[in-house]
């Protein structure tokens, strides 16, 4: 293992245990479950996602009134994007609910994706960062403006690849725009099976309000046994997720396909 192999996984283990050492987070649309990795569209590209969870077992006390839970809810998100070019791509998310037998739009978010360190140029490592803006339905998180920043750094290590998401986000609506930002993380952690298909483990953990007090009980650590497929006639990658705080949904379900555009 060479010096900047060791360097690249030890700040990324110091980054994991520090962010699983913060944390109760704001309510949030539970829209898109997904770390971000090296995937980019090229200039002139363009793709469709289907972002589908659900959640048959969670918390059913909301966190504001009218507040509506994820407990037997399914939540379905189309994703377009389309590559700018200069290592850029563009995407919006247009976001619908089903809960209670009530179908019903919940948001719509633009984002941008700048991709500049990537391992098939050269690059020791992938490296970057999403930003995000969102109108979220007032029944759905209780900031209706929201804005993120997500940073993406990974490696590809053989059959294996981690890929590493510290994220702060930072409500836009009163009485929440002069406080500071949330923080969360996203990590994954995969192995090639066979040349289309990985195996392997996502933790998603929403934390505090950067400089709130530490409190575990109700931070949101949410865990994933995942299937990956970049095959025909439909890529897709799928999990079953288990919560491990009081604060997490028991049991949730996500999928995510890629659907191919002419």
């Amino acid at each position: 293992m060479n010096k900047i192999t060791r360097q690249f996984l030890s700040k990324s283990i110091f980054l994991m245990l520090m962010s699983l050492a913060s944390a109760s987070a704001l309510a949030v649309l539970q829209d898109e479950i997904q770390v971000y990795d090296d995937a980019i569209n090229a200039k002139g590209e363009k793709s469709l996602e289907l972002h589908v969870n659900s959640t048959p077992r969670g918390i059913q006390t909301p966190s504001y009134p009218g507040e509506v839970m994820n407990n037997n809810g399914v939540r379905v998100t189309p994703e377009l994007a389309y590559g700018l070019g200069n290592d850029l791509e563009a995407g919006l998310y247009i976001s619908a609910n089903n809960y209670a037998g009530h179908f019903q739009y919940a948001a719509t978010k633009l984002r941008l994706k700048w991709l500049p360190y990537q391992e098939s140029k050269g690059d020791a490592f992938f490296g970057g960062v999403n930003l995000e803006v969102s109108n979220v339905q007032p029944q759905f998180d209780d900031s209706r403006y929201n804005t993120e920043a997500r940073f993406i750094i990974g490696k590809h290590f053989d059959e294996w690849m981690i890929s590493f998401n510290p994220i702060f986000g930072m409500p836009l609506s009163q009485p929440f725009v002069h406080q500071a930002p949330y923080f969360s993380t996203a990590t994954r952690l995969s192995r090639e099976i066979t040349p289309e298909m990985a195996l392997g483990v996502e933790l998603y953990s929403n934390l505090n309000q950067i400089g709130q007090p530490v409190i575990y009980p109700n931070t949101q650590q949410l865990g994933f046994l995942m299937v990956y497929y970049d095959g025909a006639p439909i890529a897709f990658q799928a999990g079953i997720g288990k919560g491990f705080s009081n604060s997490t949904d028991s049991l949730t379900l996500k999928a995510i396909f890629s659907v191919p555009l002419p």
